[in-house]
């Protein structure tokens, strides 16, 4: 699943490299160069810019597969301070969702869009998403009486509550 940050950076979730199912950091930047229209600046690792991102002779010799590109083609850089901010904040998210607890669980499953058990229940992305959305809402009385609930009462209040349905 793909993530544009604040500062404009495409990125996998969790901050994750944009080539396929690389689960290193991203830590370069690439930005196709065109006088046409404004490309997002993708996040890639360094292991996969220096093997995609090749020199216009690289290129015309091994151009079979289409996953190779010029690098002429695209402004190659390191992350700037704002985008290094945002990516050490986006690398941190296992951490914060494991002290917030439960709720931490359901945030955990919506930012991945991936259903998973919490307390044994088996909860979905979309619940998950309400029970977010309402704990985010709520009063700090109100909130402390939803966290008291099991899982399987939170989830049926988020969805009636946030969604108008059951």
């Amino acid at each position: 699943m793909e993530k544009t940050l604040k500062s404009g950076l495409q990125v996998k979730t969790l901050g994750r490299c944009m080539a396929s199912f690389c689960p290193e950091p991203a830590t370069m930047v690439a930005t196709f160069i065109s006088s046409h229209y404004t490309p997002e600046p993708w996040g890639y690792c360094g292991g996969h810019v220096a093997s995609v991102f090749v020199d216009d002779e690289s290129y015309e010799r091994r151009r079979v597969g289409g996953s190779l590109r010029r690098r002429s083609g695209y402004e190659i850089r390191e992350t700037n301070e704002t985008e290094a901010a945002e990516l050490a904040w986006e690398h941190g998210a296992e951490e914060r969702w494991k002290a917030e607890g439960r709720i931490g669980e359901y945030r955990r499953i919506t930012e991945l869009h991936a259903a998973d058990t919490v307390d044994g229940m088996l909860v979905d992305a979309w619940t998950a998403g309400a029970c977010v959305a309402l704990h985010d809402a709520l009063s700090e009385k109100n909130r402390e009486r939803w966290l008291a609930m099991t899982t399987a009462q939170q989830c049926e209040v988020a969805v009636h509550l946030t969604m108008g349905g059951r």
